[in-house]
């Protein structure tokens, strides 16, 4: 099995065998809208054939997927490199725009592919990452391997997952925070046998699937007749809140949502609780990966305590005056006391968000030590 590097009889130790893959020039990489079914076609045949020329190099028909972008580099590097200390299978890395990952593994790919959306749809602004998640779907444009596993960048594998790879049909692990008329799966984590019809199938009928829910809504109404497959291998961070297993053999793979490890600022108030789950992923990382991860937050906490010194300068007193003296009596009072308690609370958040970024910073740094 290989462990990210190769040796030769010499005993040196020769460079991870990393590919960069093209699409032929004459895929400008522009967006693709879902609804314009010969543009999937012609991109998705196009990622079909190189995909399949890769992997026939390596000699292998079974392939590990991810998306990633920018904002996912660290989580790209923690799973591919957590991923190759329990499988040799090799990796396919789709990238958008121009971001290059910086992984250094075994038998990994990448290959920039045009972002899949659907135009003239917008996105909630707390959802706008479900736009990008659109673009998961290329991978059903693969039809040659014999069996495909996709797992997301903000995941981490823990033990052997290789049987992913066994059985048929489409396979996945419920979602227990869906709510769903009927059982649904989390897209975080599946497996699938590709065929020319399914890839045909899901791109004709992209049309009419809402794309409200982002990949995952339109994968569950795609593939009503699911396998299900073990909780532990697509574990929610969240679903450490309603079930003890944050130490359970059985997981395997840890999925960081909606919180990621790699972003300081907490998502709700219990995220502190699940600590113990984002340390697992921060073990993973290099000491220069702890260097720029501690970097980014210490300039995550000057920005915060920056924001709070300039609500509570002069500024804010005389924003505090002008506005009042707009007003007389009664008005004037309960306008200023709806001020001070809403900047008091902005102060409190915002105290609480910095205590919560110079306690991690702590920890991190106590853990390089």
């Amino acid at each position: 099995m290989s462990t990210g590097a190769a040796t030769c009889s010499a005993g040196a130790t020769l460079p991870p065998q990393r590919r960069a893959l093209r699409l032929p020039d004459r895929f400008d990489l522009a967006p693709v809208d879902d609804r314009n079914f010969s543009a999937c076609e012609r991109v998705g045949q196009a990622i079909d054939a190189v995909v399949a020329g890769w992997l026939a190099s390596r000699g292998y028909d079974r392939l590990f997927v991810t998306l990633a972008t920018p904002d996912f580099a660290m989580g790209l590097s923690a799973l591919v490199r957590s991923l190759r200390t329990v499988s040799d299978v090799p990796i396919l890395v789709l990238t958008q725009g121009d971001f290059v990952p910086d992984v250094e593994a075994d038998d990994v790919a990448f290959l920039e592919v045009p972002p899949l959306v659907r135009l003239g749809h917008a996105f909630p602004a707390d959802a706008q990452h479900l736009a990008v998640t659109l673009s998961k779907l290329w991978v059903f444009s693969l039809t040659r391997p014999a069996r495909v596993a996709f797992i997301d960048a903000d995941c981490l594998v823990l033990q052997p997952i290789d049987d992913l790879f066994d059985g048929e049909g489409f396979a996945a692990v419920p979602d227990l925070f869906i709510n769903y008329k009927t059982p649904a799966f989390n897209a975080g984590v599946f497996a699938f046998t590709p065929s020319a019809e399914i890839s045909r199938g899901l791109f004709q009928r992209l049309p009419e699937l809402s794309v409200g829910d982002g990949d995952q809504g339109i994968l569950n109404a795609f593939f009503p007749n699911w396998r299900q497959l073990p909780q532990g291998l697509n574990f929610l961070r969240a679903h450490a809140l309603v079930r003890a297993q944050a130490q359970d053999q059985a997981i395997r793979i840890v999925h960081y949502t909606p919180s990621k490890p790699w972003v300081p600022a907490p998502v709700s108030p219990r995220d502190p609780v699940l600590a113990p789950l984002d340390e697992l992923w921060t073990e993973r990382l290099t000491p220069v990966e702890h260097v720029a991860l501690v970097r980014d937050w210490r300039a995550r906490l000057a920005t915060a305590e920056a924001n709070i010194a300039s609500w509570m300068g002069p500024d804010t007193a005389k924003f505090l005056q002008d506005d009042m003296d707009f007003a007389d009596g009664r008005k004037r009072r309960r306008r200023e006391r709806r001020l001070k308690y809403g900047l008091v609370a902005l102060v409190v958040l915002q105290a609480v968000q910095a205590s919560f970024i110079a306690w991690m910073l702590l920890h991190q740094t106590n853990a390089l030590k």
